[in-house]
């Protein structure tokens, strides 16, 4: 039990949600560093017509992919129950998805083939999609866990798999294999994590015997009824995803889509370090709390100041280095994802902030408001995307995914303020001052020292320590109170027991 202000108490449920959450964020954070140090290695052995190609490829089998569309795992998680019969019915209902999924592949390819794709597009996509079958039924095994809270279990898989994967991926790149040394990578990753996650499910005492599990169909509708709605969210925020690649991909050219993916992959960093404690642990513990509206803010209040407080020095960091760390980790023949790179960091925090309010709107049974602002996004950047894409080509596919994310965080933040009171500008005004002291600090030293004369590796470590490091220091300058408070408050939910 765990006093703040000397007042309050939490539950143990707060204190199993914060420390599944730590266990999901570091495992994260692993699988993250990893791959951000492979793919650097990947982008200098493979040329940017390789990503393009993968890019494109992954949209036409993100958007055959059957499972997710249906949502099951949000409504077994939504379920009070884990038992033989709510195992079943999830479990049969993501089969029969699974091979209707593997039917539209097979009848994908010669459709892209006749719209002159080519066949590197055509047959990666097809592989991909067999990868996603794996992929949706480890998140299955995951989600089982995960209801449970027992988070530890399905990441520690993951992160021992995450590695492994990409020894197929260096082998064939080394060989010149091209895209499909970045297809290898993924497909072997979700094999082993299905492997890993189901054997480690079956071996839980607490699991339902096989003997058990049986279909039932009216629980199977209930499923559907809930699921659908939540799996038409999940398929309007991959269009979201993937939009911008199929505009470049079609209208452009793979090697404008290589460039631009490789900027849109560092811009994700802020998104990354808060993803899997936004996609999980948090709606978890949203869910369980839709019926304590106090509590309930002030869980919401502490997930938005971790949002922006791990964010917005990442951002800052990637926007005054940009160039320099393109050329440091990718070479001088990345430099043309200087300038996407940088507008498309620039709203690099909205897409975290995103998640947040679509993983609450679900959570607490309202996941029609997530459809809702989702179309109103997907709108956005189908109309601006075209013209602007045609225009401009991938910069003009940048500023359309500025102006959609703009518009989908102002409607959702507002819808929140009215459902729990919390104020999303409370949060950012602080941080965004210290952003634009930081940026105009930046501009004064570029200009009036001899920083820019300094050796590549030493110039983008001094610009990030400068970005990150300030931006810790004046929150604790600007905000003492707020920040030690908070930050105790994680750190005692951590170490306490129940």
């Amino acid at each position: 039990m765990v006093r703040v202000n000397g007042t309050s108490q939490e539950t143990p449920l707060a204190y199993r949600a914060v420390r599944g959450g730590l266990w999901v964020a570091a495992t994260s954070y692993w699988q993250i560093g990893f791959g951000f140090v492979a793919n650097i290695f990947l982008t200098r052995l493979l040329f940017p017509e390789a990503f393009g190609a993968m890019a494109l490829a992954m949209v036409f089998a993100q958007i055959l992919r059957l499972q997710p569309r249906l949502g099951l795992g949000r409504a077994f998680a939504q379920h009070r129950e884990t038992d033989g019969r709510s195992l079943g019915t999830y479990l049969a209902l993501e089969g029969a998805a699974a091979g209707l999924t593997l039917a539209l592949g097979a009848l994908a390819v010669p459709v892209l083939l006749w719209l002159n794709y080519g066949e590197t597009v055509a047959w990666v996509s097809l592989v991909l999609l067999v990868a996603t079958v794996l992929e949706s039924f480890a998140g299955a095994g995951a989600t089982i866990l995960d209801k449970e809270l027992r988070f530890a279990q399905a990441s520690l898989v993951q992160s021992v798999a995450f590695p492994l994967s990409y020894l197929p991926a260096f082998w064939l790149a080394l060989h010149d294999g091209g895209v499909w040394s970045l297809v290898a990578q993924t497909a072997t990753f979700n094999v082993l994590s299905f492997a890993g996650i189901w054997g480690v499910l079956l071996r839980q005492p607490r699991l339902p015997r096989l003997r058990t599990w049986r279909f039932d169909r009216s629980l199977a509708w209930r499923f559907l009824g809930f699921g659908v709605t939540v799996g038409l969210v999940t398929f309007i925020g991959m269009l979201l995803t993937q939009l911008d690649n199929f505009y470049i991909g079609t209208f452009v050219d793979a090697r404008e889509l290589g460039f631009y993916d490789r900027a849109y992959r560092l811009a994700q960093w802020p998104t990354l370090l808060v993803n899997a404690l936004l996609a999980r642990a948090a709606f978890f513990t949203y869910a369980r709390l839709q019926d304590d509206p106090a509590r309930l803010r002030r869980t919401v209040e502490m997930v938005l100041w971790l949002v922006i407080g791990i964010s917005m020095p990442v951002l800052l960091a990637l926007v005054i280095t940009a160039p320099d760390l393109l050329t440091l980790l990718y070479t001088a023949r990345w430099l043309p994802s200087t300038l996407f790179l940088r507008i498309l960091v620039l709203f690099a925090l909205v897409r975290p902030l995103m998640l947040n309010a679509n993983t609450f709107f679900i959570a607490v049974g309202k996941p029609s408001l997530t459809v809702r602002y989702n179309l109103v996004q997907l709108a956005v950047l189908a109309l601006a995307g075209y013209p602007l894409t045609v225009r401009w080509g991938a910069l003009g596919t940048s500023l359309a995914v500025g102006l959609m994310l703009g518009v989908g965080v102002a409607l959702s933040y507002r819808r929140m303020a009215r459902e729990i009171g919390v104020n999303l500008l409370h949060f950012l005004a602080g941080p965004a001052l210290i952003g634009g002291i930081l940026l105009a600090g930046y501009w004064w030293i570029n200009r009036h020292t001899g920083l820019t004369e300094l050796p590549l590796a030493v110039r983008v470590a001094v610009k990030g320590v400068y970005a990150m490091g300030g931006f810790s220091a004046l929150m604790l300058i600007l905000q003492p109170r707020q920040t030690w408070e908070r930050l105790g408050y994680v750190v005692r939910l951590a170490r306490q027991g129940e």
